[in-house]
């Protein structure tokens, strides 16, 4: 598992492009990824300021967020569990999938790694 990758889909998924904040991850999932990361980051003042920036759709704040809850999730295995399963339901639309591999695609599936964007054109 990619923790970085997962981290970036996750802060993405908070992110409120333009809308209701995490209106692009299931309605009930978010309050639940807030509640459990603002009790992870606990006293960490600039990683809980980098939450309440990327829910008030503060562009800049994803990258600091996705950077904390990498942080965090190689420092607690259990969190970056969670953070998977939290990545493996962001929805499918709105996102690229970009495939970049060690040899070639075909024969060198374990040397993939898959990056996913939120297109911000939607």
């Amino acid at each position: 598992m990619d923790i970085a990758v997962v981290s970036q889909t996750v802060a993405g998924m908070l992110a409120g492009e333009g809308n209701k904040p995490g209106q692009a991850a299931e309605g009930a999932l978010v309050p639940v990824i807030v509640g459990r990361v603002r009790t992870m980051f606990g006293t960490d003042a600039r990683s809980v300021d980098a939450l309440d920036q990327t829910l008030r759709d503060e562009p800049e704040a994803v990258e600091e967020l996705a950077k904390a809850l990498t942080w965090f999730a190689r420092r607690d295995q259990g969190f970056a569990y969670e953070l998977a399963a939290w990545a493996a339901q962001a929805p499918a639309s709105g996102i690229t999938h970009h495939v970049r591999a060690g040899r070639d695609a075909y024969v060198a599936g374990r040397d993939q790694s898959v990056i996913n964007y939120r297109r911000r054109d939607e």
